[in-house]
């Protein structure tokens, strides 16, 4: 007698599950608190990862291993971003312990032996944050001392991108442009809400600035900068970017996210995590609201929703309500 499919499914899953059960007990009993994390995506999908990954490490005592980033070729979190200014920063919230790790602390001190992984254990980092989001979607909230927002104030930028910094700053306004390779693959099979269009032509999204009565931008896109700046110069808006092939592209991506959380005014687009982690900083941490979208109704638009929200609708109509410690 052949054994039904579904059958066979819930025993593979039950088996599945045994096997993680005896595995992550194996991890415990050998006292395994290094957490090594796969971070998955560009650069803020792996925030959104890290997020996830940080509440897992609070909630169980654990230390993450300097985590690996990068699109092009593998860096670390320490190659981006300053690790004793997030570790100081994050001390109240793991009993004054470092939270990330050092690779050379793990082998001067030959910890390998400590050191769990959630790719073995099937703890998929994404999926746990998306959870979290939708809990927080649906009831329209914020918790402003929430893990996500805690290591976003702790993000800085290594000291050696200052300069890059200092001089980029105080532009009236910066704007996203999503034209790169993999937001084109993207956008075909993605379903848009009404209204929405996830793809939006470089010279559609500037004649919108032009409407916007936009003179003088600063753009990021990952891809075709120069194109981008013929076109508005074509159009007499003055524009200047910031991108070097002498970084690795997720340091020229943070960098840019620094850049524009600190411009007066922001217009990205609201199903980039790149735009609503910058709408996120901007609005609730540095308390500007000037924060609009692009990919609804075929125009600029405020949104209000601190970058909760993905669908262009929800964006510009929900508030959610900030919930303080």
């Amino acid at each position: 007698m052949k054994i039904p499919a579904s059958v066979l499914a819930f025993y593979k899953h039950i088996k599945y599950s045994s096997q993680k059960k005896l595995l992550t007990l194996k991890y415990n009993l050998e006292g395994r608190k290094i957490f090594e994390v796969e971070l998955v995506g560009g650069l803020c999908n792996k925030l959104y990862c890290l997020f996830a990954a940080c509440e897992i490490a609070q909630i169980n005592n654990y230390q993450i291993l300097d985590p690996e980033f990068g699109w092009h070729k593998k860096i670390l979190f320490s190659d981006i971003y300053d690790i004793n200014f997030f570790n100081q920063n994050m001390l109240k919230y793991f009993g004054g312990k470092n939270i990330i790790i050092s690779r050379d602390t793990v082998y001067k001190e030959k910890l390998e032996k400590k050191i769990r992984y959630n790719v073995v254990e099937n703890i998929n980092l994404w999926e746990y944050s998306e959870k979290n989001l939708a809990y927080l979607r649906k009831n329209k909230i914020i918790h402003s001392d929430s893990m996500m927002v805690n290591v976003l104030k702790s993000l800085k930028l290594k000291r050696e991108f200052d300069n890059i910094i200092a001089n980029n700053l105080n532009h009236a306004l910066s704007v996203q442009f999503r034209v790169e390779s993999d937001w084109v693959n993207y956008s075909k099979y993605k379903k848009a809400g009404e209204n929405e269009i996830l793809l939006i032509a470089p010279d559609q999204l500037i004649k919108m600035l032009k409407d916007f009565n936009a003179k003088e931008v600063f753009f990021t896109t990952g891809e075709n900068q120069e194109l981008i700046q013929s076109l508005l110069d074509e159009n007499n808006i003055k524009s200047s970017y910031f991108y070097s092939n002498n970084l690795e592209y997720e340091i020229n991506a943070a960098i840019n996210f620094e850049i524009l959380s600190k411009s007066q005014v922001f217009i990205g687009l609201s199903r980039s995590t790149f735009s609503n982690l910058i709408t996120l900083k901007r609005h609730l941490i540095l308390n500007n609201p000037a924060n609009y979208i692009y990919n609804y109704n075929n125009e600029i638009i405020k949104r209000i929703d601190y970058g909760l929200y993905p669908y262009g609708f929800e964006s510009v109509s929900i508030k959610p309500l900030i919930i303080k410690k």
